[in-house]
Formats: C-alpha cells, structure tokens, sequence
C-alpha cells in the first residue's frame, strides 16, 4: 500500500528551489535509507515532507490526500520524526519523554489514560529500555537516549517515521542495534521508515531501498541491489568494488 507520494515536489527556502523535481513513493513497510553529502538537501526534504516546512512548488500526498489538507494533530498521528536534537529539561524522566508521543490521543488535558500506559510501556519493550523508566533522561549515554527518542515515536503510533542521521553519535554495537530495530519494525509491525545515514556499510546491509541526494541533481531511488549493479553507489560515492560490503 502506497503511504506517501510526491508529484513534481520542489524543495527549498524563499521559493528557491534547491534540487530538480522530486517523484517518489513510499510504501507500507519500506525500508528506505537517504544517503548524499552534507548540505546536499537530506534535511530539507526531511522538513518538507514532514510539513515542517512548505515545499516551493509541488504536491505531497499522504494515505491518498494533500499532506497540507491535515490538521497539525491529524498529522502528528500519522508521521512520527526522530532528530538528532534531544530535550534538555534535566528533570525529565524517560517515561515522560516516552508518555509525550501518546500528545495527539489524549484529551484537552493532556491525560495519560490505562491504554496510553500500556502502550507506552509496550514501546518501552520494544526497543529494550523498560528498565531506564524511571532514570532521568539527561543521566543516560547517547545510544541509550537515541532509543528512548525512538519508543517515543512508537509511542505515537504513526504509519510514517522518518529518522535524521539516527545513528550519529553512538557506538558501533547500538548502531546495529538500531539499524536491526528499524528492520524489525518495518517488516513485523509494517512501519514505513525513511532515515538519512552516512553509515555506508550498514545501510548497504539492513535496507532494500535507496535514495540517493545531490547538490543540483535529480534524486535517485531504487532497490539497493540494483543501485550497486548499475554502478551509481560507486559513482556518487567513488567506491571501489570491494569497497562496497552486504
């Protein structure tokens, strides 16, 4: 099922457009890794379709409708987005952190209700820090925060999530941790996932679906195996053959 489409989508600032027009798709349960350079355009097009900024031109379609026709909370239940930034608030917890993706459920209050509990305690399981529940959010290591960033997002239930450079700052083993996370959730809990990453290797072994940014040129999409055979990771990358491992 397609979840998401764009139709000629121009990315920019002050109506200038930044990359050539961008027609993708995003299905239930794709894996899809953004690779490029820095300053490429990987965040703005993150921005973009996640109306946090408007396109220059062009159309967004979300589940069949113009992304810009939803509400902010109908849209806060249908995209989840985990950033590099963290929240700073010293006397935050990590349930309160999680308890925050249930925002778009609850009542004019802001209440937690029995259901919201056992979700955020399920989201908790899932990505295995139930025991960091009740540990400040600030005392933990940068893996540990990125994964209770990402039981927030499950927290909030959305069919999209997209992840800006998810593996940044944490080691090696929480980087394949994550990467084997993201898998998990997309093939048993069919979540569509795009996230933007410079772990060649990794993604190169986790993901199915590539898309490949650049300054000035069109965006490249394709099955991963068919980008390699074809040369064009070699190309954007200037990777040798046996550079390239899966």
């Amino acid at each position: 099922m397609e979840v998401l489409k764009t139709k000629d989508l121009v990315i920019g600032y002050k109506g200038k457009g930044i990359l050539p027009p961008i027609n993708v798709a995003l299905n239930e349960g794709n894996l899809i890794a953004l690779i490029g350079p820095n300053g490429a355009g990987k965040s703005t097009l993150f921005k973009t379709l996640t109306a946090n900024i408007q396109p220059v031109s062009g159309n967004i379609e979300l589940l069949g409708k113009e992304l810009s026709s939803y509400s902010p909370k109908e849209k806060a239940s249908l995209i989840g987005l985990v950033l590099t930034e963290r929240p700073d608030d010293i006397f935050l917890k990590v349930y309160d952190v999680v308890a925050s993706g249930r925002c778009p459920y609850t009542n004019f209050f802001g209440r937690i209700e029995k259901e919201d509990e056992v979700i955020i305690i399920e989201s908790l399981e899932i990505v295995g820090v139930k025991h960091l529940i009740n540990r400040y959010f600030d005392t933990l290591s940068d893996g540990e925060k990125q994964k209770v960033m990402i039981a927030k997002t499950i927290a909030q239930n959305t069919p999209i999530i997209f992840m800006d450079e998810p593996t940044a700052f944490i080691d090696y083993p929480s980087k394949i941790e994550l990467f084997s996370l993201m898998k998990m959730l997309t093939k048993k809990r069919k979540k569509t996932i795009i996230f933007s990453s410079h772990d060649l290797e990794l993604l190169l072994r986790y993901t199915d679906d590539i898309w490949i940014i650049s300054k000035n040129r069109e965006l490249i999409s394709g099955k991963k195996d068919d980008l390699i055979k074809d040369g064009i990771i070699n190309e954007y990358f200037n990777l040798k053959e046996e550079d390239i491992k899966i």
